[in-house]
């Protein structure tokens, strides 16, 4: 049985050393058998997240959304600041997939991270999409009004603060 393990774990890490490919197939073939993996590839495709090249974390993050793991929302979270639009884009796509097993890490970090105007972007984007799957608590939706503008900036800790104490 160790050896199958083995066998499994050499046979994700060569799959996921072809999302260094320039070829772009190759690396979207990859990806769909990592995903076959399930959760057994969350930590390697979240250790492979913060990677330098765009085409790494971008196989990685869409991986993950189309995992939906609850144990990557943190390293999702983490990419709604990433330097590429696209790596953001699938972060909040990824969160929005894990539904609402992706707000607690989501509204803490606005907790901390409320002045960046990118990682309200994000938050609007998946808040904003859970609104319309009806998955929002009143409390939430007082967050997502915040960060529409409806409510002033200086309420996003706060009404963020209530969300998270009655989850």
């Amino acid at each position: 049985m160790e050896q199958t393990v083995i066998s499994e774990t050499e046979d994700l890490q060569e799959l996921m050393q072809k999302f260094y490919s320039k070829n772009g197939l190759q690396r979207a073939d990859a990806r769909e058998k990592v995903i076959r993996h399930g959760r057994h590839a969350v930590p390697a495709l979240i250790s492979v997240l913060q990677d330098k090249s765009i085409h790494v974390r971008w196989e990685a993050a869409k991986a993950l959304g189309q995992i939906k793991d609850p144990s990557c929302a943190p390293a999702l979270v983490d990419r709604l600041t990433d330097e590429s639009p696209e790596i953001r884009w699938l972060a909040a796509e990824g969160l929005i997939a894990l539904r609402r097993d992706s707000l607690q890490p989501l509204l803490t970090r606005l907790v901390e991270d409320f002045n960046s105007s990118v990682y309200r972007q994000g938050v609007h984007h998946v808040l904003h999409a859970l609104e319309r799957e009806g998955r929002l608590t009143q409390q939430e939706l007082k967050v997502l009004n915040v960060l529409r503008g409806i409510e002033t900036e200086d309420e996003i800790a706060p009404e963020t603060y209530k969300a998270l104490e009655a989850l």
